[in-house]
Parts: structure tokens; C-alpha cells; sequence
């Protein structure tokens, strides 16, 4: 988490000022009392998350959101999944490292979550996984959720930049693709065909512009 924290720092740092005070602004409207909204505009414990991380991110004397217990998944993320499993890994609680018998029916993001946890526990990395994520970037720069996928978006990109740098892999530049994705209202799309954000993408905008390097 600590890592995601720096590169979240970093990409906050390679915005302009105004840009910059648009995020805190965009953050500002989407805050309530009680938490952060979802995508649909509903307080949402899991996206309070992301908007309380984001607060971190612009004041790093907040940065005391490392996760002392669980974190909170979405429903879809169940313990039995590889999300539920990595999510697990992150908060310290018990895991299985997911073994990826037929990675043509994963995603993106999926293969990822098993590369970082196996070169944090220092396991061996499956190269078979390795070579099929480098294969879902594009010529923009942006990574596709999958074989099938017609378009890169913006979390797989994220989410498979982190990572590949985190192994020590050198993905293609990706920037002209985020700032691609970027919105006047402080945040950034979650396609290139896209007009809305959330606070969730709005960090994978930041992760994406701090680990492309």
C-alpha cells in the first residue's frame, strides 16, 4: 500500500497547479459528512476509501490511511475470488495466492493481482502471465481488460503500469494515453469514450500518471 501511496504522490506532482486545484475541488463535490459517493451518487463505504486516500495524497500529513483491519470490497469482489483474495493480502488477513491455470479467461487486472502478490512474498513470477499482460498494451500506451477487449481503459492501464514497474518490466510511455482521459472537472474518464468520473477513477488516473515513467 505504501507503494501505491508514492506513486499516487507522484502523479498528483506531475499536474500543473491548476490542474491540481481542480482535483481538490472535484473531491470537495463528492464528499459528504459521512463519506465519499459512489457512481451513483450514493455515500459509499468502499469509494470512501479511494476519496480518503486521495486526501492523503494531496496532504501527506494525512497519510495515516494504511489499513489497520479489512479493507472493504464490493460485493462482486467475494472472498473466493482473486480480488477477494488479493484484498486479503493487502490487509494482512489469510490468502491463497491464486494459481492462473488459463489466463486467457482472465482480465487485466485480475493477472496483475496474482504478479504482485507473488513478488511481494517473494515467490517465483510466471512469466506466462507477464508476457500475456505486456501483450495487452497497445500502441496508445493503454492496456486492454482483456483479449477480447475492443478499447483500453483507464483502470487496467493503472493497474497493469503499477504492476509491470513494480517487477522491474518496462511497459511503452502511456502519457498522451491518460491525459487522453483527463476532464475539465478534476478527474479523469474511465474510457476515451467516456464523460463521467468518480473518486475511484480519479485514483487510477493518479496511479497511472505515477508509474508511467
Amino acid at each position: 500500500m505504501v507503494k501505491v501511496y508514492f506513486r499516487l504522490r507522484k502523479g498528483w506532482k506531475r499536474l500543473n497547479k491548476d490542474a491540481q486545484q481542480q482535483v481538490g475541488h472535484y473531491l470537495l463535490t463528492q464528499r459528504r459528512d459521512n463519506g465519499y459517493l459512489n457512481a451513483g451518487g450514493k455515500v459509499d463505504d468502499y469509494y470512501t476509501q479511494f476519496g480518503k486516500v486521495l486526501e492523503a495524497v494531496q496532504r501527506p500529513e494525512k497519510a495515516l490511511w494504511l489499513p489497520k483491519k479489512s479493507l472493504i470490497v464490493k460485493e462482486s469482489m467475494g472472498r473466493d475470488t482473486i480480488y477477494g483474495q488479493f484484498f486479503a493480502f493487502l490487509s494482512g488477513d489469510n490468502y491463497i495466492i491464486p494459481e492462473a491455470s488459463d489466463i486467457s479467461h482472465m482480465t487485466s487486472t485480475a493477472v496483475c493481482c496474482v504478479l504482485t502478490m507473488q513478488h511481494q512474498t517473494g515467490k517465483a513470477l510466471d512469466t506466462s502471465l507477464i508476457r500475456w499482460l505486456k501483450a495487452r498494451q497497445d500502441k496508445t500506451g493503454g492496456f486492454h481488460a482483456s483479449e477480447m477487449a475492443p478499447v483500453p481503459d483507464l483502470l487496467s492501464t493503472a493497474v497493469a503500469l503499477f504492476t509491470l514497474r513494480l517487477i522491474g518490466k518496462h511497459p511503452l510511455p502511456a502519457t498522451s494515453f491518460i491525459e487522453a482521459h483527463w476532464l475539465d472537472m478534476g478527474s479523469f474518464a474511465p474510457t476515451i469514450f467516456d464523460e463521467y468520473s468518480d473518486v475511484e477513477y480519479l485514483f487510477y488516473g493518479l496511479l497511472a500518471l505515477g508509474s508511467d515513467e
